[in-house]
């Protein structure tokens, strides 16, 4: 059951414009799904699952690497670049352009998807709500991480105490680490701008905004729908 609620838009001009905010249950990591897996009565062990996971990812990126598309039950990988040509004769330079992967869901994602009922909640309980996401220094949204760089989160009930340590932005791998932005340029309700964390190693990585809101006591976190990556 996809749960979700709506939100005032304030990306559009229209006061009346709303859009939907997913309220997502959690995230899994990698070593809880195995155990999810394992739970059912699996015969593989949860270190022959995660060793076989680990070889199976080697060997997806070395193809993608090798210039081949791969298809999935869950996702399609490709490869793309973006970038001008300044005409027929001009060659890849990574001073102007860059190669992008991407990623969709495959047929058994798919089919899930469209089996998947939704059920609209009323919002009781406020909370952080990420509509949009973008990376300044690569111009790109929803999509790339650039350590060092600057991003922006538009959305409502952004607002954080940045001098408590729980709060603030952060962002959290697939192996479950979390890495927070301490350098935050503006804070404010509909809008965050920060210095994405230079630590930050490639990798898929979820992003969120963690606050205790007006009026309330409990700290609360909201997520950006679409993962980000460092390449």
């Amino acid at each position: 059951m996809i749960r979700y609620s709506l939100v005032e838009n304030n990306l559009t001009p229209d006061p009346d414009d709303h859009v939907a905010g997913v309220q997502p249950i959690g995230t899994k990591t990698m070593e809880q799904v195995v155990d999810m897996m394992i739970s059912r009565g699996s015969t593989v062990t949860k270190a022959e699952a995660l060793s076989v996971f680990e070889e199976l990812t080697l060997a997806m990126v070395q193809v993608v690497r090798d210039g081949y598309n791969v298809v999935t039950p869950l996702f399609n990988a490709s490869v793309s670049i973006v970038g001008v040509f300044t005409n027929a004769n001009d060659v890849f330079n990574p001073s102007r352009h860059e190669l992008k992967v991407r990623i969709k869901p495959g047929l058994r994602m798919k089919e899930a998807v469209n089996k998947m009922k939704v059920e609209k909640v009323a919002t009781v309980k406020p909370m952080p709500v990420l509509q949009s996401f973008k990376d300044i220094t690569s111009a790109t949204e929803s999509d790339v991480l650039t350590p060092g760089g600057v991003g922006q989160i538009m959305g409502t009930n952004l607002k954080f105490n940045s001098a408590e340590a729980t709060q603030g932005v952060f962002f959290t791998g697939s192996n479950g680490t979390t890495i927070k932005a301490e350098t935050i340029v503006s804070n404010m309700p509909s809008e965050v701008i920060f210095v994405i964390p230079a630590t930050l190693t490639a990798g898929t990585y979820s992003i969120s905004v963690r606050s205790v809101l007006k009026n309330t006591k409990d700290l609360r976190e909201g997520f950006l729908i679409d993962d980000v990556t460092v390449k």
